[in-house]
């Protein structure tokens, strides 16, 4: 099984892949809230949250999936003040039966940014139905 990268919205001057897709996975790297000039959207954590959910949404497009496909997905915040926040602007996007998901609280992230999110997409995934166990 053969590997695709995504390159769409990669930012300049770095040596990495958005997106990887192995048969009918994608693998996200992380995605920051940077608009489309690469520098990081005003507004603090929720409008970096946001625009990060739609870069990966973009990224996703790329691979022709959408959010719904994530089935796991990563938070890197530099201060657990900012989860309340960021929760919020993520809900908008994940309303109901959002992924699995962790959040780890870091020093510091590339570009000075509040938050990066990585993920990982099956194609499909959203038909799966949420069960409680």
């Amino acid at each position: 099984m053969g590997r695709e990268l995504i390159t769409r919205g990669k930012l300049p001057g770095y040596r990495y892949s958005p997106g990887v897709v192995v048969g009918d996975t994608v693998y996200l790297a992380g995605h920051f809230g940077v608009g489309k000039d690469g520098s990081l959207v005003a507004g603090g954590i929720a409008a970096q949250g946001r625009q990060a959910l739609e870069n990966m949404r973009a990224t996703l497009d790329a691979a022709e999936m959408t959010l719904k496909d994530v089935v796991s997905m990563r938070v890197w915040l530099t201060t657990y003040d900012d989860m309340p926040a960021f929760d919020e602007a993520y809900g908008a996007f994940y309303p109901v039966d959002p992924p699995a998901r962790t959040a780890f609280m870091v020093e510091k992230l590339p570009l000075g940014a509040a938050v990066e999110l990585d993920a990982i997409a099956v194609r499909d995934s959203s038909e799966v139905k949420a069960r409680l166990i």
